[in-house]
């Protein structure tokens, strides 16, 4: 039997590394800390073993230096001029130390600077943004931990379509379209080509009509529309790419 691995509330990650609630908020809509899991209630938890190696006195000036930098001034009052923004370091679980990360929580805090004293212009950017970190965080804590999620594939949208004609549809929704009209008008209204959206169906197990089933004259002589298939044998731990 394999005991669980420790996880914070939010109050314990405040106490170790002796943050207030806006600074925390900070970190999080940076990348710096993202939680792992959520509890009964639906509350953030996080990584044990992260917040203690954040709780180190060599990683207080980078907490520091995330929640203080002054991009006008390129450095922060408490470290020398010559220091770096974000030092190279060793997080477990947390692969967010890098340039991409760094180049967000600039544009970040730019704006929010810039737009002061209102909030940050674009909450649905920010909300992206912590749901990818939230999502890498829990993937790394769960591959490193040998968790296994269970997968829940019933409601799952695919995103179809291009640009402002984008849309989420579920399979049964696909299905249910590629049955009703003809495959070429069906990817039209869909703004993708037949050739996508026919290996779309492929790839998500989709039946689609034989050639001349629209060619019945009486409808009720075509073949009923058939039920989906389980997704069973689509591989797992991928996500669906949107099709373009």
């Amino acid at each position: 039997m394999t005991t669980a691995p420790p996880l914070y509330e939010e109050y314990e990650v405040l106490e170790r590394l002796n943050l207030k609630g806006y600074e925390l908020e900070s970190l999080l809509n940076v990348g710096i800390i993202a939680p792992v899991a959520g509890g009964p209630s639906g509350a953030p938890r996080y990584c044990a073993e992260t917040i203690d190696h954040l709780a180190a006195p060599e990683q207080r000036t980078r907490l520091a230096d995330a929640l203080w930098w002054d991009f006008d001034l390129q450095r922060t009052s408490n470290i020398p001029p010559h220091a770096p923004w974000a030092r190279a370091v060793d997080l477990p679980f947390y692969p967010f130390d890098d340039e991409e990360q760094q180049s967000w929580a600039r544009r970040f805090y730019k704006l929010k600077k810039a737009c002061a004293p209102f909030p940050y212009p674009y909450p649905e950017r920010l909300a992206r943004y912590r749901s990818r970190m939230e999502d890498k965080a829990t993937k790394t804590f769960e591959r490193k931990h040998c968790i296994k999620r269970p997968r829940t594939t019933k409601n799952r949208k695919i995103s179809v379509g291009r640009r402002h004609l984008r849309r989420d549809m579920s399979r049964a929704e696909i299905r249910d379209l590629v049955w009703t009209k003809t495959m070429i008008r069906a990817a039209a209204d869909l703004g993708i080509s037949e050739f996508a959206l026919r290996h779309l169906c492929k790839r998500l197990r989709i039946p689609i009509p034989t050639r001349g089933h629209f060619n019945h004259k009486d409808p009720k002589k075509r073949p009923p529309k058939p039920a989906l298939p389980p997704l069973d044998s689509i591989e797992r731990n991928t996500d669906p790419e949107p099709v373009r």
